[in-house]
């Protein structure tokens, strides 16, 4: 089994020559030195006498004692507020009036419009079926187009060969 093999060869950490070698004898110089000068110096972090064996009783007194919790939300503002918004809300909802623009209000214009995208279901068979026929009269009469605009609509949706036969 070969798990060595993901391994690079040529690493970019290496260690000295003949480090090992005189590893002893650097150890050996290192200890002599600091017998004649003098262990390294203190850090200058020292633990108190007896803090060790004081340290549970403080801690255990500490735990004891019952801690104020303080919420990050007031309750009081967080119901005063959904209340406002509440009432804001309902306010609106009865001032706003919902009513239905009656046919007659409407303009041609618009009536046109909707009608002429694909909005609607109806076939013009349909929306001759539920108009009656003075309303039919109405609309025929109101209708003034001009022979360039009926050519453009003949133009745009009959096929010229149809036209031919």
């Amino acid at each position: 089994m070969e798990t060595n093999k993901n391994i690079p060869k040529n690493t970019e950490y290496q260690v000295p020559e003949d480090y090992f070698i005189d590893f002893q004898e650097r150890l050996q110089v290192q200890i002599e030195f600091e017998d004649i000068v003098g262990a390294k110096k203190a850090s200058g972090f020292t633990v108190p006498k007896d803090y060790f064996s004081n340290l549970t009783k403080k801690v255990v007194s500490q735990v004891k004692e019952p801690t104020k919790v303080v919420s990050l939300f007031n309750t009081k503002w967080l119901y005063a507020a959904a209340s406002i918004a509440a009432i804001i809300v309902f306010v609106l909802m009865l001032r706003s009036p919902n009513t239905i623009t009656p046919f007659e209000d409407l303009e041609s214009d618009t009536i046109a419009t909707y009608l002429e995208t694909d909005n609607y279901l109806l076939s013009a068979y349909e929306l001759g079926e539920l108009l009656t026929d003075d309303e039919l009269d109405n609309l025929s009469d109101n209708i003034q187009l001009e022979d360039t605009e009926v050519l453009e609509y003949l133009d745009i949706t009959t096929d010229p060969y149809d036209l031919m036969n």
